[in-house]
């Protein structure tokens, strides 16, 4: 698109996405899916061609669903069926991946991991941005910004050079650890960068391991990790290497890639083919602050940190999809402007924390402090082969970086009712999955939450009030035609009402920890806002009038 056909020096657009990675096409699309007019620009002249980030998690695997992209990325993925642990002397340890997110926490649809190149990822989210009516606008690089109490006003150099202005309520920096937007806007950058350099490349190897795993090498000297790729042995491949120049992109000779492989593998792998490979620094940074008045930041943005466990583009998509139905609300007139601060209350925590944990499991894999490297190559082995095959770990680490024990406890959007909840979940926590039947065809609970709107789950309890709840449920729809969807749990088997949806084995009240009736608010993210026992219509509308609170209300 020609850089002068996109001006908009006399028109003010409601929000402008710079950055057009996973998190600024899922913000982008997002906002476009809750019907928001949205812009999105990128300083790239065309959509990159390498595969940088690599893992998808369950989690944003069920953000891609509710997205309705989720066919389009298992069509091309692949899934990751186990981890393995490589050291000398031919030990090693493999844990599988599949099947073991069955507790009520973690229960999803998705039981492993799946590798999916970004620049797939990022077409499938263009694509799915264009049938939106949005497109990504290339080769315009923010400069400058000034904001007031209305507007964003960003300065931004066209692939001509020449200079233009877009003037917008919102701005959302999604556009990477070197963010213009961040600088721009005044917001620090806090954190380090590691010593070392990293090699990461996307290569065809020459070995004799099968495909379809993933990889990791500890060796006195540092790390390597392979994660297969689809096509044939194929694998992308990092590792930390001495500091040199300092250079952030130089790209390594191919000697010195074979070279780093010679040294930390125990078996000989030979490099056949380099689809590219480049040399880098890390950083473990995060922002203070992801709001600014009109700006956000989102993604790589607003934080970065190591590659392990392979978080960083997940943690992205997950900041868009936190962000984009509370932006979406306060720009449609449904709810105030002190929704927002929630975005920063609830994500800044998870980043926060996400930069501390891979910090530690990086320091223990990679670092060069002589206990770390005493630790990989004398004491490795024998903790893996006891630590890793236990059930108990299996089960915590793969729920870990699932990332569906993501939840927001001290969100100020969180509200509740009642006592008594023992194992059920609390305000902030993902919306547990579960099997029910959904107009007699099996289906699942989360068929129920997808869309833009709040769904209120109303669980009757075993041989519970059905017929009372469903009316109920008319009275909450009938309040927020469009805005809530309002559905009843029940027990037994039944028909005749389009909101009661059956639980015959009683799988979702377990999951969901219940023995008696409760009320449930989800949000558009699929995070539970509300809960309460006994339900209450009245308390339930309460809720939904703190949430809503710019909505008609048809009484």
């Amino acid at each position: 698109m020609n850089f002068q056909e996109t001006s908009m020096l006399d028109i003010d657009t409601p929000v402008l996405v710079v950055g057009a990675g996973p998190s600024g096409l899922t913000m982008a699309g997002e906002l476009a899916r809750h019907g928001v007019t949205v812009r999105i620009i990128d300083r790239a002249p065309a959509p990159a061609t390498t595969s940088r980030a690599l893992v998808v998690q369950p989690r944003s695997l069920e953000v891609f669903e509710d997205m309705g992209v989720i066919d389009d990325a298992l069509a091309i993925g692949n899934e990751a069926a186990g981890l393995n642990i490589m050291f000398g002397g031919g030990k090693s340890v493999r844990m599988q991946l599949h099947d073991l997110l069955n507790d009520p926490v973690t229960y999803t649809r998705y039981q492993t991991l799946y590798t999916l190149s970004q620049d797939d990822t990022e077409r499938i989210l263009t694509k799915k941005l264009a049938e939106r009516g949005v497109h990504v606008e290339r080769g315009l690089a923010v400069t400058d910004l000034s904001a007031d109490e209305e507007h964003v006003t960003v300065s931004v150099r066209g692939p001509d050079g020449a200079t233009d202005k877009i003037r917008c309520r919102w701005l959302i920096g999604c556009d990477g650890a070197h963010s213009t937007v961040r600088q721009a806007a005044g917001i620090p950058f806090e954190g380090a960068t590691y010593p070392d350099e990293f090699i990461m490349a996307d290569a065809e190897l020459d070995w004799e391991f099968p495909d379809g795993d993933i990889y990791a090498f500890p060796a006195r000297s540092g790390f390597v990790g392979a994660f297969a790729m689809p096509g044939e042995h194929r694998f992308r491949i990092f590792g930390n290497v001495s500091g040199g120049s300092g250079a952030e992109y130089s790209e390594p000779t191919h000697e010195e890639f074979q070279a780093m492989l010679d040294e930390r593998l125990p078996v000989p792998a030979t490099v056949v083919k380099e689809h590219w490979v480049s040399r880098y620094r890390l950083h473990r940074r995060v922002a203070p602050r992801y709001r600014d008045g009109r700006v956000f930041l989102a993604g790589d943005a607003a934080h970065v940190h190591s590659p392990a466990g392979a978080q960083g583009m997940n943690t992205g998509i997950q900041d868009a999809y936190n962000l984009a139905w509370k932006l979406a609300l306060v720009v449609r007139g449904l709810a105030e402007e002190r929704l927002l601060d929630s975005y920063h209350a609830e994500r800044h925590p998870i980043g926060k924390r996400l930069m501390t944990t891979t910090d530690r499991m990086f320091s223990v894999i990679s670092g060069q402090a002589s206990a770390a490297r005493f630790l990989r190559a004398h004491l490795a082995p024998q903790i893996a082969s006891r630590v890793l095959t236990r059930d108990s770990f299996r089960t915590w680490f793969v729920g870990w970086l699932a990332q569906l024990r993501t939840a927001y406890p001290a969100s100020p959007l969180n509200r509740a009712d009642g006592s008594g909840w023992k194992d059920a979940p609390a305000p902030g926590d993902r919306a547990r999955q579960a099997e029910v039947v959904i107009g007699g065809e099996p289906g699942h609970l989360h068929d129920l939450l997808h869309g833009t709107h709040h769904t209120v789950l109303l669980f009757a309890g075993p041989g519970g009030p059905a017929a009372e709840l469903c009316r109920v449920a008319e009275r909450v729809t009938r309040a927020y035609p469009g805005l809530v969807s309002a559905y009843v749990i029940g027990t037994e088997r039944a028909a005749g009402h389009p909101a009661l949806v059956e639980d015959p084995d009683r799988s979702a009240h377990t999951r969901y920890g219940l023995d008696r009736a409760a009320a449930f608010v989800i949000r558009p993210d699929l995070q539970i806002g509300y809960r309460g026992t006994p339900v209450d219509a009245d308390a339930l509308l309460a809720d939904l009038a703190f949430r809503l609170p710019g909505a008609p209300v048809a009484v």
